[in-house]
């Protein structure tokens, strides 16, 4: 029965990456495939399968399970870090970013461009997590119902 552990948030992380294409598209008119492989944006699809793990470990395991205890705090871990660590990452690139432009004699090709959009807002968490609760719920159905 270990199959669904993994299975379904592997389905549920893949489809909340592909979620941050189809806005792209929406959003701009035009196709972006780069979002299938970058962090950070609507929504958030690390938020989404952590929630997912722990959903499916709630499941098949149980809420009393050392499994579910140890899957809430990697989550707790992964959700922060998006939220606050690669947030506060970015920031910096962005800084960076400017402090290079701006100091004079600098040669610029020695630095890199570094990301400026490296986080989550919390918007983009709360729509990951709600997002990876709904295709958990949906997937444990389906494959219950099979």
């Amino acid at each position: 029965m270990i199959y669904p552990i993994v299975i379904i948030p592997i389905i549920v992380g893949c489809a909340t990456q592909s979620v941050k294409v189809l806005l792209h598209i929406i959003k701009y008119k035009k196709m972006d495939l780069k979002f299938l492989l970058i962090s950070g944006h609507m929504p958030s699809a690390h938020t989404a399968f952590v929630v997912s793990i722990t959903m499916v470990v709630a499941f098949f395991d149980g809420i009393y399970s050392t499994a579910f205890a140890i899957s809430l705090v990697f989550s707790y871990i992964v959700v922060y870090d998006a939220l606050k660590i690669r947030t506060n990452i970015g920031y910096n690139g962005e800084i960076v970013n400017k402090l290079v432009k701006e100091i004079p004699g600098i040669k610029k090709e020695n630095y890199p461009i570094l990301r400026e959009r490296v986080g989550h807002k919390p918007l983009e968490v709360l729509a990951g997590a709600i997002l990876g609760f709904i295709l958990t719920i949906f997937l444990i159905v389906l494959l219950e119902s099979l």
